[in-house]
Formats: structure tokens, sequence, C-alpha cells
């Protein structure tokens, strides 16, 4: 009898040693968690640092006379499980689809970076924490130039056989089967090869319906 509190002990060291080493494990692995998100959010906000850059430079060439250029350069980061391979330039015509743009007038520009969707193959989603709207006139158009990087006419890195689902964008909003009558227009611009671009916007004019009307080059290139 006189030995039972040494064999409780001997018992009951690896248990506590045990739990001491679980609960220094879910410390440490929330610690990296806590760490992972701020580096995510600190990723996130550095490209919406960039979209309004690219915005900036889309409003001071929408607003100049022709021939006027601005350059901005543009890198994809991955953030956290965000992989961003691409920008999509969009024109909602609809005001429901500008909720995150404030003071708009029944329709918005937006500069939209999109990632390869973390949790399904082959599909991507809006990274919505770095879109920027962009105020500018609602006929400006959009359009490649010669030689530079292609943009597609569509929400997808590619225009044939786009499915708008996959990427972000439902088909009440964009139908590939009436691209041009839907609430919305597209320019997508794919990093998937590229990860640093040198764009290059320019004011243009071009007729339209007897009318001439405003429009931003954009010249897209390895930065």
């Amino acid at each position: 009898m006189r030995f039972a509190p040494k064999k409780k002990a001997q018992v009951s060291a690896p248990i506590e040693l045990f739990v001491a080493i679980i609960i220094l494990a879910m410390s440490l692995a929330l610690g990296l968690k806590v760490i992972g998100d701020v580096e995510e959010g600190k990723c996130v906000a550095t490209l919406k640092t960039q979209t309004q850059q690219l915005k900036n430079a889309m409003i001071d060439v929408a607003l100049g006379s022709a021939g006027t250029t601005r350059t901005v350069y543009f890198s994809l980061p991955t953030c956290g499980d965000k992989k961003i391979d691409g920008l999509q330039f969009a024109l909602y015509l609809d005001p429901a689809y500008c909720r995150l743009c404030q003071g708009n007038y029944g329709y918005c520009w937006q500069v939209i970076p999109v990632s390869k969707d973390p949790t399904q193959a082959n599909r991507h989603i809006q990274v919505s924490d770095s879109i920027s709207c962009v105020n500018m006139a609602g006929d400006i158009q959009i359009k490649e130039c010669a030689g530079g990087l292609p943009l597609s006419n569509a929400p997808c890195f590619e225009e044939s056989g786009c499915n708008p689902l996959d990427f972000g964008v439902l088909k009440s909003v964009w139908d590939p089967s009436t691209p041009d009558s839907g609430p919305s227009r597209w320019k997508t611009l794919s990093g998937t090869d590229i990860r640093s671009f040198k764009i290059k916007l320019t004011k243009t004019t071009e007729l339209a319906a007897g009318a001439e009307r405003g429009a931003i080059e954009v010249c897209a290139e390895k930065g």
C-alpha cells in the first residue's frame, strides 16, 4: 500500500504528456492558420491595389483625348489557395449587378481578378474582395490591339465553347447563345501561361451607327 502513489504517478505521467502534445499540436495548427489567413489577406489587398491602379489608368484614358495612353504593370499572385490566373473587364448593363459600385448610373464597369476554384477542378471564381469599379461611360468600347495578347469576348479565357458558370458568371448574366444581347459585355485576359503583364491603354475613336464613340485599346504583353 505504501507504493500506490508512486505507481499512480507513473501511470498518469504518459497520459499528461500525451495531452500536452495534443494541446501543443492544436496550438501550432491554429497559429499557422492565423498566419496563413493574415498573409492571404495581405495578398488580396495587394491585388486590390493593382486593380485600382488599372482602374485609374482606364479612367484617365477614357476621359482623355484620342491618343492618350497609360501603362500599367500587373502581376498575378497566388493568395493562399487562390491562384489568380486572369482578369475580366466587365460592363454590366443592369444595376442589379452593380451593387459593389456606388453611384452607378444603371450600369457599371468592373475589373475582376479570377482565380482557380480550390474546391473544383477546371473551374474559376471571381475574387470579389479585389474587384475595382471603373467610373467611365457605358458606351466606351474595350478592344485588343494588333500584336498584343488576345482578349476573349466572353467571361472565359476562350470564347469558343465558353461555359460562363466555369468562370463564376450565371447564364442569366451572359449567355453564349446570345452574347451581344444580355445584360453584360466582357473582355478577358488569360494568365494561365503568363504571370506578369505590361498593359498599355490607348484612347481611340471609332464609328458606330454613324456616330463617333470612344474606345480603349488594351495592348497586353509579357511584363
